[in-house]
């Protein structure tokens, strides 16, 4: 069981510190530092570094999962969304409902070909493009998402979003008359600071407070998890808790002094969470990968349904090709790649990018629940 322990956060901390070296950062701009969380301790499975079954690989999703997910949720500033003005919202809002719908309409299309559990992945997918990977992990534990569905997911996670961003980066080039074809009004946007500005509170106090939340809100979840009703959604206990950390953790980032503090817990926050990842990846199999090309299917038919739905509120709205790019980032994308898409098109919509992609941490989940219900609605009818 150390073992098994030791490898897998050695896996994690050297991705971290190639993530960071000089000579190796240029790959992790198009290869993220979750596909390597995820692909490697699958392959140190296979090589025999690690076993195919332990029991450290659930405890680790069990107990990490939250806790990370509540250090991770507690910076998010719920409240800036106000300030990010109306055009912004409105094309965030456009770009969630275009992956809800366009995973709909996708998964009505391929779910013969997809497989009998496959409402599972496209909500999972969901949740990953209206949040991030924080978002799958969560939506996984909830719905009790397949390996074998995950790992294609994170395959077409990595395709898709990193494709996407090469493309907007290239339409950045045709800003103007793309611009005047959408009768764009001029960009306006309101100043915008997020938890992670400089009124952020630091040092240990900070870090223990955090911390302190993130470890209460993980023990009250877990035991009121156990008294719930199980039933096709939430089909555990684990998958309560982690709706009652996210909904809880979201509650206490209203408090000012919790929020400021957050910024200090992402330190130790995404580290837990690569290494639920690692023990993800660990369960699965290379040979997951061989039903990635209808997978790949099913999220180039989302994307070009959201993009769609995009171009379309741009042209009834007015609303430049700057916001619509730094919105459909912020939704597939995240928060690394949404403020740097923003940046190219304009320097004040790096912020914008970053307060979106933050809101979409918080949302993805109930994005993600959303979606399978709706999935589940259509298999029954």
């Amino acid at each position: 069981m150390l073992r098994t322990i030791l490898v897998l956060m050695s896996l994690v901390i050297g991705v971290l510190i190639a993530n960071r070296h000089p000579s190796t950062r240029v790959v992790f701009r198009w290869l993220p530092v979750p596909l390597w969380c995820y692909v490697l301790p699958m392959l140190a499975r296979s090589f025999g570094w690690l076993p195919e079954q332990s029991t450290v690989y659930r405890t680790l999703t069990e107990h990490f999962l939250p806790f990370a997910l509540a250090l991770l949720l507690l910076e998010v500033d719920v409240p800036s969304l106000q300030r990010v003005g109306d055009r912004a919202l409105v094309a965030a809002s456009v770009g969630a409902a275009g992956i809800v719908f366009g995973a709909g309409v996708m998964f009505l299309a391929l779910q013969k070909i997809l497989g009998p559990e496959s409402w599972k992945g496209v909500a999972t997918l969901v949740g990953t493009w209206t949040g991030g990977s924080l978002n799958l992990l969560a939506l996984r534990s909830l719905l009790n998402t397949p390996d074998g569905i995950v790992a294609p997911l994170i395959v077409v996670d990595t395709m898709v979003a990193y494709s996407g961003m090469a493309l907007w980066v290239a339409v950045s080039g045709f800003q103007k008359p793309i611009d005047k074809w959408l009768r764009a009004k001029p960009l306006v946007i309101p100043e915008v600071t997020s938890a992670s500005s400089d009124s952020a509170q630091r040092g240990w106090r900070a870090w223990l407070l955090c911390v302190c939340c993130a470890l209460g809100l993980t023990l009250i979840s877990t035991n009121l998890a156990m008294r719930l009703p199980t039933h096709t959604l939430i089909s555990s206990a684990s998958g309560w808790t982690i709706l009652l950390v996210t909904t809880g953790s979201l509650l206490l980032s209203f408090l000012p002094r919790v929020r400021q503090c957050g910024t200090q817990a992402s330190f130790l926050g995404y580290p837990c969470l690569y290494v639920v990842l690692a023990a993800t990846g660990a369960q699965a199999s290379l040979q997951a990968f061989a039903s990635s090309p209808q997978w790949l299917l099913l999220g180039l038919g989302i994307v070009v349904i959201h993009g769609g739905l995009l171009i379309l509120a741009g042209r009834l709205l007015r609303l430049p090709v700057g916001l619509l790019a730094t919105a459909s980032q912020a939704n597939i994308g995240g928060v690394v790649s949404s403020p740097l898409v923003g940046a190219v098109y304009h320097r004040s919509l790096a912020p914008v990018g970053l307060v979106l992609a933050l809101a979409g941490n918080a949302l993805g989940t109930y994005f993600g629940l959303f979606s399978a219900w709706l999935c589940q609605r259509w298999l029954m009818s």
